[in-house]
C-alpha cells in the first residue's frame, strides 16, 4: 500500500517524534534511577519537544502514577485516510518506542459507524490494513471489542488492538462511560484471586490509582476486575480519533488515569492548547486527488415554496448525467463508479408520517414515481438500515439513492456519493455541516480527469442561499478543509466567492519588466542546449545504491536495540507411572515463532526509496543475509518489522546524502547553473495577471506589485511580513508568491519544490532597481526542523552562485541578475527585513 505525499509527511513526523522520545527517555532514566528526587526536573517529554522545536502547550499529560507522558495530535482533514495513518502510527510505535511486537493498543473511535467499519476492516485478514498490522506483530494480531475477554496471555502472545467508543473516555457520559470502570468478568487474569488480600494490597501499592470496591477494609482491599483497571496495568498506546471531543479537563483526567505510555490523537479541528505534531491542509488533500472539488451549490429553480419534488427531478437528471460519464470512463479505463445521491428528509419514524413534514417514505414513493427502480433506493435511519452489511462499492449492488435524516452525519464513508439534496430548511439545519463531508471524498483517491466526476453537488429547497453558504463553510471548517472554502460555487450567482482579474500595476510593468524573470536551475547539456533542472532526470537517475552496504557496526547497533524477551507458556504432560497411576507433569516451554520473512514487504518498503524494483529486491536479499549471518535467523524473524524499519531509515538517510552530493557535483562540473531567462521553456516569469476572490477586507498596501491582493488568504505571519515590507523606505514593489502552477518555485536537490512566500524589489537612490529578494517566512515552531533547514541550505547555495542570463525575446533592456534568497524567522522578521532594505 503506497502512501500519498501528505501521508508520508505524517509518518515521517511520527517516526521522528517516536525516535526522539525514545532517545530522551533513555537519557533521563539512568539519572532518575540515580537521583530519584530529580524526577520532576528530568521530564523526557519536554526534552523531546524542545529538541524537535515543537510547541508544547499541553504540558499536563501525567498518568495516575504521576509520570509525564507524551500527548500529541495529528491534524488531518476528513477524508485524509486516518485509519491508514493510525495503523502506520501503531507500527512505528511498536518498532521505535515500545520495541516489541506484543502489547496493548487502545483505539478510541467517535461513532458507531466508524467503530463498525474500522473493526470490520481490521478483522479481515485479507485487508491491506490488517496485513500491515500483522507485519508489525509477526502475524499475531488480535482485534478485540469492549466486552470481549482479555487476558495477560493475550498481551504476551499478541499485539492486541482494543476498540472502545469515545463516550468511554469521560465519566461524565453516564452509563456508557462507566462500563469501562465497572467490575466485570473477562479480565480476571490481571488480578489476584479474591481472597488473596495481601496480593491485592501489594498490587495497589505498585499501582495506587486502581479502582477498588468502596467500603472495603484497608487491611483487606479488593481491586475491581474491570477493563479500566486492566488498561491501567498495561500502560498502552492510546489512539483517539476526533480527540477534540475528549479534551475537556474531565476527559483528560480520565485518559491520564488510564496510565497510558503515550496518547496520539487525530483531529480535523484541534484545539489551540493541543500539541500539534504535524498539520495537513485541505490543499494537500486536493493536490493528492482526495476530495471532489469544486463543490457546486444549486438553489431552488422552482418559484413554488417547498417544491422538493422539482428538486428530486433535478437530482435525478444530474445523477443520470454523472452515471453516463461514469459508464464512458468504465468502458475506456475500466474504472467503476456508480454515482449516489444522498437525500436529507425532515421525518423518518413510522409514526411521524403526518403529512406536515416530508417523510423518508414520501421521498421514496416520489422517486419510484419518477421511474427509479425501488431496488436502487435505500433508507438509512436509526430504525431502518437498508445499507447495513452492504458493500456500496460492489458492482453487484444497485443502490443509487440513499434517504436519511441524521444517520449519515458522521463517520459514513462512501466516495461514490456525489450529490446532496436537502429538504429541511437550511436556515435551521444543524446537521448540514456534517453532511457536507459525506460527498467530498474522491473515488479511489485519484482524479478521473472527467470534470463532472471530479466535483460534487448540493441542492436545497428551503432557506436563504447565504445561510447554506455559511453552513457549507462551517462544514468545511469542521472537516479541516477551511483553506478550500473558495472552491464552493453557487449556480447562477457570480456574487458568491466572486473572483476578479488583477494585473501588475502599469507603473511597474512598463519600467521594471526585466526584473520579472526569476532565477531557476538549468542543466547545460551542450553549448546551446539548456533545459530546466529535473529531480527525476538529474538527481534520481544518478542514485547509486548498488555500492551502499550496511556495516557490522550498524547491525550490532540494531541488535542491541532488540528485545530479548522469549514467549513462554506452561505445558502439561500426562503419563502413566510405574504403579499404573496417572501422572501429570508441568513445565515451561518456549513458543516457536511462526512468523516468516516477507520479501514482498521489504521489497515494497525499499522501492519507496529505490526506483529500480529489481535492485530493491537484490539489496533486500543481501541485507537480510547479512543480518541472518550476524544475529541468526530466529532473531531476524522475531524482530523482522523493526529491522526492516531501521534499514529503510538508513537507506533514506543515504538517499538524502546522495541527493545533495549529486546536486553539488553538477554545479562543480558546470552542468548545473542558476539562470534567468525570458524563454518560457526554460525560464520563470512573474505572471502578468492573477485572479483573486473578491473580499470585504480591503488591501492597504501601497507598494504591492498587483492592483489588489486577497487579504483573507494571508496568515498572521504573512500579513506581518507584508506590512513590514510595505513600510520600508527603499521598497520598490513586492508581492506574495502563490502555491500554484505558473508561480515561482525552486527545485532544490530534494524532490519537492520550494515555493517562497514573497518576492520584493529594492530601489536605488534614483528610484531604479537595485536588487530583488526572494523571501521564505517560517513560523517560530518550524524553525530548526529538517524542512526549514533544507530550505535554508538551498537558499544559501543559490546565494553563492553567479546568476546567468539567457535573453531571447525582450525587445528592450537586459534581464536582472541581481537576486538574493533569504529565510526569515517569525519574531525576527522586522529586524531581518530592515537589514536587507538598508
Amino acid at each position: 500500500m503506497y502512501l500519498k505525499n501528505y501521508q508520508v509527511k505524517v509518518v515521517t513526523a511520527v517516526k521522528k517524534f517516536l525516535s526522539t522520545a525514545d532517545k530522551k527517555r533513555a537519557e533521563v532514566l539512568p539519572m532518575i534511577n540515580q537521583f530519584p528526587t530529580m524526577k520532576s526536573q528530568l521530564d523526557y517529554v519536554k526534552l523531546t519537544f524542545d529538541e524537535l522545536v515543537l510547541p508544547y502547550h499541553d504540558n499536563t499529560a501525567k498518568t495516575g502514577l504521576g509520570e509525564m507522558y507524551p500527548r500529541v495530535v495529528i491534524k488531518v482533514p476528513t477524508g485524509g485516510g486516518k485509519t491508514l495513518l493510525a495503523v502506520e502510527t501503531i507500527r512505528e510505535y511498536q518498532n521505535l518506542f515500545a520495541k516489541c511486537k506484543q502489547g496493548l493498543v487502545v483505539w478510541v473511535v467517535p461513532s458507531e459507524t466508524i467503530y463498525s467499519q474500522t473493526v470490520q476492516k481490521l478483522k479481515d485478514k485479507s485487508n491491506a490494513l490488517r496485513q500491515l498490522l500483522d507485519q508489525c506483530s509477526g502475524g499475531n494480531t488480535l482485534i478485540l471489542e469492549k466486552g470481549q475477554r482479555l487476558t495477560e496471555q493475550d498481551l504476551k502472545e499478541n499485539l492486541v488492538v482494543l476498540f472502545v467508543m469515545i463516550q468511554s473516555m469521560s465519566r461524565v457520559n453516564g452509563k456508557e462511560a462507566l462500563k469501562v470502570f465497572q467490575d466485570s468478568g473477562g479480565y480476571e487474569s490481571f488480578f489476584p484471586v479474591d481472597n488473596r488480600y495481601d496480593l491485592h494490597k501489594q498490587l495497589i501499592e505498585q499501582v495506587p490509582n486502581l479502582d477498588v470496591f468502596s467500603g472495603a477494609d484497608s487491611a483487606m482491599p479488593q481491586i475491581k476486575t474491570s477493563l479500566g483497571n486492566a488498561i491501567r496495568l498495561t500502560h498502552p498506546l492510546i489512539l483517539i480519533d476526533e480527540i477534540h471531543k475528549v479534551f475537556s479537563e474531565q476527559a483528560r483526567n480520565t485518559i491520564n488515569n488510564l496510565n497510558p505510555a503515550m496518547v496520539i490523537g487525530f483531529s480535523a479541528t484541534p484545539k489551540a492548547d493541543m500539541n500539534i505534531l504535524v498539520t495537513i491542509s485541505g490543499l494537500e488533500l486536493k493536490i493528492e486527488d482526495m476530495v471532489k472539488l469544486d463543490l457546486h451549490i444549486n438553489p431552488p429553480v422552482s418559484s413554488l415554496p417547498n417544491d422538493w419534488k422539482t428538486m428530486l427531478k433535478e437530482i435525478k437528471q444530474q445523477r443520470e448525467m454523472l452515471e453516463k460519464k461514469a459508464e464512458l470512463l468504465r468502458e475506456e479505463e475500466g474504472t467503476y463508479i456508480r454515482p449516489i445521491a444522498l437525500l436529507q428528509v425532515e421525518r423518518t419514524g413510522k409514526d411521524q408520517r403526518t403529512g406536515e413534514f416530508v417523510h423518508s417514505l414520501d421521498v421514496k414513493e416520489e422517486l419510484i414515481e419518477l421511474g427509479i427502480n425501488p431496488d436502487e433506493i435505500a433508507i438509512k435511519t436509526s430504525s431502518q438500515n437498508d445499507i447495513e452489511d452492504i458493500d456500496l462499492f460492489s458492482r453487484n449492488v444497485g443502490i443509487r439513492y440513499i434517504i436519511t435524516r441524521d444517520a449519515l452525519r458522521e463517520g459514513w464513508d462512501c466516495s461514490f456519493a456525489y450529490i446532496l439534496g436537502i429538504i429541511p430548511n437550511v436556515n435551521s439545519n444543524t446537521g448540514l455541516t456534517q453532511l457536507v463531508g459525506r460527498i467530498l471524498r474522491q473515488p479511489y483517491a485519484r482524479k478521473t480527469k472527467v470534470k463532472e466526476l471530479d466535483e460534487s453537488y448540493v441542492y436545497f429547497v428551503k432557506g436563504a442561499t447565504q445561510n447554506i453558504l455559511e453552513q457549507v463553510s462551517e462544514g468545511f471548517k469542521k472537516e479541516g478543509l477551511e483553506d478550500l472554502i473558495s472552491k464552493v460555487k453557487v449556480k447562477d450567482n457570480t456574487n458568491v466567492n466572486q473572483t476578479k482579474p488583477v494585473k501588475i500595476k502599469k507603473e511597474y510593468s512598463e519600467k521594471y519588466k526585466p526584473a520579472f524573470y526569476l532565477p531557476v536551475w538549468l542543466i547545460i547539456d551542450g553549448k546551446d542546449s539548456k533545459r530546466k533542472f529535473s529531480y527525476d532526470l538529474d538527481i534520481k537517475a544518478y542514485f547509486d545504491f548498488g555500492k551502499f552496504s550496511i556495516t557490522d557496526d550498524f547491525i550490532s547497533k540494531v541488535e542491541s536495540a532488540l528485545s530479548d524477551e522469549n514467549i513462554e507458556r506452561k505445558v502439561f504432560t500426562v503419563t502413566i507411572d510405574e504403579e499404573s497411576k496417572t501422572k501429570i507433569k508441568g513445565g515451561i516451554e518456549e513458543v516457536e515463532n511462526i512468523s516468516a520473512l516477507s520479501m514482498s514487504y521489504i521489497t515494497r518498503r525499499f522501492t519507496e526509496i529505490i526506483d529500480n524494483s529489481f535492485l530493491a529486491r537484490t539489496l533486500a536479499i543481501k541485507y537480510l543475509k547479512q543480518f541472518e549471518k550476524k544475529i541468526g535467523k530466529e532473531k531476524l524473524i522475531a524482530h523482522f518489522g523493526f529491522i526492516v524499519s531501521e534499514i529503510v531509515a538508513t537507506l533514506n538517510d543515504e538517499r538524502i546524502k546522495q541527493e545533495e552530493v549529486i546536486f553539488k557535483k553538477q554545479i562543480a562540473d558546470e552542468k548545473l547553473v542558476l539562470a534567468v531567462s525570458d524563454n518560457e521553456k526554460i525560464g520563470c516569469g512573474i505572471p502578468e495577471n492573477d485572479t483573486i476572490n473578491v473580499n470585504a477586507v480591503p488591501s492597504t498596501y501601497k507598494y504591492y506589485l498587483y492592483e489588489d491582493v486577497e487579504m483573507s488568504t494571508m496568515n498572521s505571519l504573512e500579513k506581518s511580513v507584508g506590512d513590514i515590507l510595505d513600510r520600508q523606505e527603499k521598497i520598490l514593489w513586492w508581492f506574495r508568491n502563490k502555491v500554484s502552477k505558473g508561480w515561482y518555485a525552486i527545485q532544490g536537490w530534494q524532490k519537492y519544490k520550494i515555493r517562497p512566500d514573497f518576492i520584493a524589489a529594492k530601489k536605488k537612490e534614483d528610484g531604479g532597481l537595485e536588487l530583488v529578494y526572494v523571501i521564505e517566512s517560517k513560523g517560530e515552531m518550524l524553525v530548526g526542523n529538517a524542512d526549514t533547514t533544507y530550505k535554508s541550505d538551498v537558499m544559501k547555495e543559490m546565494n553563492k552562485q553567479k546568476i546567468q542570463a539567457y535573453q531571447m525575446e525582450l525587445p528592450f533592456g537586459v534581464l536582472n541578475e541581481s537576486v538574493e534568497f533569504y529565510l526569515i524567522e517569525q519574531n525576527k522578521e522586522e529586524a531581518e527585513i530592515k537589514k536587507l532594505m538598508k
